[in-house]
């Protein structure tokens, strides 16, 4: 399970990163399940449209910024825990790092659970 819930969890991380609308679309269908939630501090969201919705805004937002994997992925019971950072190609300091939690419907996400790093002060 734990190589399999990896690589769920890097096409995840692949939808953000996405330019493509096309092969976006494509891996979201991949990754979550027919009835996936999505829900960070800023959005709630139901439904594979809407989650490409909110990834493209995302994306408009932040054009250069990009997702990376941060650390190994922590899988039992059908859920998963990973950390992640988003930045610039090549910046030495993030402009936000955060955790997900992962509810998984056998080999997709049925719920993501967002969690954004309080900036240090």
């Amino acid at each position: 399970m734990s190589e399999q819930v990896t690589n769920l969890v890097q096409d995840y991380i692949a939808v953000w990163n996405e330019r493509d609308a096309g092969k976006r679309r494509l891996l979201i269908d991949k990754v979550f399940s027919d009835e996936c939630v999505y829900i960070d501090p800023n959005e709630s969201v139901a439904g594979r449209d809407a989650i490409e919705r909110l990834v493209e805004a995302l994306q408009a937002r932040v054009p250069d910024l990009r997702f990376t994997l941060a650390g190994r992925v922590n899988a039992h019971h059908d859920q998963a825990l990973f950390g992640w950072t988003l930045a610039a190609p090549g910046a030495a300091t993030p402009a936000a790092t955060g955790i997900d939690m992962a509810v998984l419907d056998g080999d997709r996400i049925r719920q993501l659970h967002g969690f954004v790093n309080p900036r240090p002060s």
